[in-house]
């Protein structure tokens, strides 16, 4: 498993909590403390199915520079750290350990990585050396929201189980899922489905449609992105790249939830479940920017959030987010393929980063719904998209391995799709829903078709976290 720059230097910028990320000040994973503060962390992140531990922040998220050890890489080498997780896991797991500067200090950032089957405990006791125990074996620990929406690391309750257990099924499930979605074409595991329910008696109903709500949430989105760029101070290459190409998503939940308070706790739950899969997640969590026009604020009864960044080249974005907390979630993008000073802005659409767009959104949309409570039976409709792609090639310059799809060209500027899904669909099954999103798009440029094998594999890399600089 790798840990990339990326992943890296996101996490170092722009720190933030959640159930797949967690935070703690400089600790030394020699002493018993620091050894109880590793083991609790990365078990409960492994539980959670994976994620980041980063070390030398303090409590606002800020770095701890007064107290940094005088060798970072030493003293949290992988070696170090993996050998603490071996000596005490159940379930032996794999990490990384990765290095990023700020402010003239290197911080350690961890990666516990995914595909847990079988809760990871606590194998052995751990003390203090004066008769206190800090670890007991048989302790599990779990990334859980506490009352406040705070994500945190802690012993599971009984609460706790259930999502525990979905998360480990899920992982069995996934390989058994892939060889059926591979080796069965999409009418052939319709007809499988349908023979099961016909054996079972059990009528599956028609799901509702989530198209037009989707279609108009895409619509009022990109006026409120309009409307929050017009008074925006903006240099003028901000100004111009909003001539660029651009993405939305829209993700709306079914039943909708009208009850729900536009309030801190909803903010806190909704952004806090991101699993965060890239270095600039989709709906990224901005409150600890130290640009504050690009911290959350309530805007008709939603959460709104204009993000530009374009203080270096390796971080140059545009993002417009809205949260509506009866179930609707926004997202409007100028397009990585335009802000990147790989590629001439205009020129090209990265299929790759389509894929990964796409399924990141579905992924994402799945993690907020149910960090919220949505239930089981409730669906999500998601629509896509892109704009000004008239005269754009399909190139794959994020992965030149990769290279031109021949002479694909669009000849179509807007393309809109949707797709709709059952909020309990397991992450690692959402490649289908990819394809049927990106299906159509791919079409205009010369009728392309991108052969589901290919998005199954970008979109397991992706939910698995073996993703490069894409």
């Amino acid at each position: 498993m790798d840990i990339t720059l990326e992943e890296i230097s996101g996490l170092i910028e722009r720190p933030s909590e959640g159930l797949n990320r967690e935070i703690k000040t400089w600790i030394d994973p020699k002493s018993p403390h620091g050894i109880e503060k590793i083991v609790k962390s990365c078990f409960a992140l492994r539980n959670r199915n994976g994620g980041f531990l980063l070390i030398g922040f303090d409590n606002t998220l800020q770095p701890d520079v007064g107290n940094a050890p005088a060798d970072v890489r030493t003293q949290f080498h992988l070696d170090v750290i993996q050998a603490i997780i071996s000596k005490y896991a159940s379930q032996p797991f794999e990490i990384a350990v990765g290095f990023g500067s700020r402010e003239g200090i290197e911080f350690p950032v961890i990666k516990i990585d995914e595909g847990v089957r079988a809760p990871v405990a606590v194998k052995r006791a751990l003390n203090n050396g004066s008769g206190g125990i800090l670890l007991h074996d048989g302790d599990v620990y779990f990334r859980t929201l506490a009352s406040n929406g705070t994500p945190s690391s802690a012993k599971a309750l009984p609460k706790d189980w259930p999502d525990i257990m979905e998360i480990c099924f899920e992982n069995r499930e996934a390989d058994i899922g892939r060889f059926f979605r591979r080796h069965l074409p999409g009418k052939e595991l319709s007809k499988l489905i349908e023979a099961f329910s016909g054996l079972t008696g059990i009528a599956v109903p028609p799901p509702p449609t989530l198209r037009d709500r989707a279609a108009e949430l895409l619509a009022n989105g990109g006026q409120r992105f309009e409307v929050a760029c017009a008074p925006t101070e903006m240099t003028a290459d901000e100004r111009a790249a909003l001539q660029l190409g651009m993405w939305q998503v829209a993700a709306v939940l079914d039943p909708p939830d009208p009850a729900r308070m536009v309030d801190q706790n909803f903010l806190n739950i909704a952004l806090g479940a991101n699993p965060q899969y890239t270095g600039w997640p989709v709906w990224l969590d901005s409150r600890g920017f130290s640009d504050k026009k690009a911290v959350p604020r309530v805007a008709e009864k939603c959460w709104e959030a204009l993000i530009i960044s374009f203080e270096t080249d390796w971080w140059r974005h545009l993002d417009f987010m809205r949260l509506d907390p009866k179930g609707e979630f926004f997202l409007q993008r100028v397009m990585q393929d335009d802000l990147s000073r790989k590629i001439e802005p205009k020129k090209a659409l990265d299929p790759v980063l389509v894929i990964l767009r796409v399924g990141e959104a579905i992924a994402v949309a799945i993690a907020m719904a149910k960090a919220l409570g949505w239930k089981d039976d409730a669906r999500i409709g998601m629509a896509f998209q892109w704009s000004r792609l008239n005269g754009r090639q399909l190139f794959c310059w994020a992965n030149p391995e990769i290279g031109v799809l021949g002479t694909h060209f669009s000849h179509t500027d807007d393309v809109k799709t949707f797709t709709e899904l059952p909020t309990n669909t397991p992450i690692s099954a959402i490649a289908p829903y990819v394809a049927e999103a990106t299906r159509e798009l791919f079409v205009v440029f010369n009728g392309t078709t991108i052969p589901e094998h290919v998005v199954e594999h970008w979109t397991q890399k992706l939910i698995e976290r073996r993703l490069g600089s894409a």
